[in-house]
């Protein structure tokens, strides 16, 4: 079943996976935190999640913020900076800058290994990907990747970064020991958002021309299924068990979810206007969603798949949302 409505969207600029970076430990005196990067705004807004309340904000000096990630430890946030071409790192505890780095032209989503070693940033504009040594906060390698590099993603195994290259139709494979493009992966129309199964070697990419999510064999690079039925899908967020998928439609206002051993759509879930990216929990129980023109923040239950807070005012055109905990 097709669910696309009518709406428009700027499909060159919103085409993209968040990628959710879900942290693995965390002191226990602690809060979960969200955080959403408010395109608008020039600033992130920091949502403690045991009282969906906004904490904070961080002010940043770019506009255009865009995709963030967050070290392994949760200590350090990476930032998008559209507009000044480079990336800010944010001390969590302080909630303030500690570096900017200067990256290649039009950063839109970033994707940190899980060694918290580096962090890779998909510059859509220059056609590459700049990775960062997250010890110094300098650019160690600049890697060329297709045409309008959207969706970053680093493997568990950390040995590669799948990027998704929207108008050339293709992913581009990174080995993170030679910082080089060792495969190029055919993709269907408009390939943006990008996630992982955490228990096999299963790809999944989002490919917002082609209303599909194909599934990818990380071995072999081969597409193994394609999934039907979205609506300009541009985020992929996978459970940490990988039974489900949740889809971002961005022509729909609505998440697709999606049984990963069914491969196919089992519900539809409103939420606000233009859903540009999710990311779920570690212990895989609320998915948060970015509304980008509804200016909110979805929280969606996963035992019942139904919209249970909605966080509005979160921001001026919310684009990204990474969990922690």
């Amino acid at each position: 079943m097709n669910m696309c409505h009518n709406m428009n969207v700027r499909m060159n600029t919103f085409g993209w996976q968040v990628l959710a970076v879900l942290a693995t430990a965390m002191a226990a005196c602690a809060q979960p935190y969200a955080y959403v990067s408010n395109e608008m705004g020039n600033n992130i807004t920091v949502v403690n999640r045991a009282t969906n309340t906004i904490s904070a904000t961080i002010s940043l000096s770019g506009a255009g913020l865009s995709g963030m990630a967050i070290t392994p430890n949760g200590a350090y946030l990476y930032a998008a900076e559209q507009s000044l071409n480079s990336v800010a790192v944010i001390n969590t505890s302080t909630n303030s800058v500690v570096a900017t780095i200067p990256v290649g032209t039009g950063p839109v989503q970033i994707a940190i290994t899980p060694n918290g070693a580096t962090a890779y940033v998909a510059n859509e504009q220059s056609n590459n990907v700049s990775a960062i040594d997250t010890a110094t906060n300098t650019v160690a390698a600049t890697i060329p990747v297709g045409t309008k590099p959207v969706g970053i993603a680093a493997t568990l195994d950390g040995k590669g970064v799948l990027v998704s290259n929207l108008q050339s139709s293709n992913i581009s494979v990174i080995g993170t020991l030679k910082n080089s493009v060792h495969a190029t992966w055919t993709a269907l129309s408009g390939p943006s958002g990008i996630g992982l199964s955490p228990q096999k070697g299963i790809a999944y990419v989002a490919n917002q021309y082609a209303n599909s999510v194909t599934v990818y064999d990380l071995a072999t690079g081969s597409i193994t299924n394609t999934i039907t039925g979205f609506c300009a899908p541009n985020s992929v967020a996978v459970t940490p068990n990988g039974s489900e998928l949740y889809v971002t439609n961005g022509n729909s206002s609505s998440v697709a979810v999606v049984s990963a051993s069914a491969a196919e759509i089992t519900a539809t879930v409103p939420v606000g206007l233009l859903p540009t990216s999710a990311a779920v929990s570690s212990d895989g129980t609320p998915v948060y969603v970015t509304n980008a023109y509804g200016y909110s923040l979805s929280e969606i239950n996963t035992a019942s798949n139904a919209v249970t807070f909605t966080l509005v005012h979160v921001g001026i055109y919310p684009f990204s949302v990474v969990s922690y905990q």
